[in-house]
């Protein structure tokens, strides 16, 4: 049997509906749907959370932690692996009709 869940969210539903609504990326967007969920007790286990989001348990735990921590710009930060930058390859223009 798996650890009880345990989170206590701070926003009221209002500014999670509203903070759903108007996420700019899809990870902030299932992150927030999440803290809504559970405030609006439409959820009670991460299994539940997991199974709704299509996720692994393990991540949502991560999340859930990470929000318990460092608060809900602590949730919504993404952090980038570090290495080289992409490449943008811009597409070659036409070049001139020289016939």
């Amino acid at each position: 049997m798996g650890l009880r869940l345990q989170v206590e969210i701070k926003e009221s539903l209002e500014e999670l509906e509203k903070a759903v609504k108007y996420a700019t990326t899809a990870s902030s967007k299932e992150r927030l749907q999440m803290l809504y969920w559970l405030k609006s007790g439409q959820v009670t286990s991460r299994q539940a959370i997991a199974k709704r989001l299509g996720r692994d348990e393990g991540t949502v735990t991560r999340w859930l932690r990470r929000y318990k921590d460092q608060g809900r710009s602590g949730l919504l930060c993404v952090k980038h692996a570090p290495g080289k930058k992409p490449i943008v390859i811009r597409p070659i223009r036409e070049l001139p009709n020289l016939c």
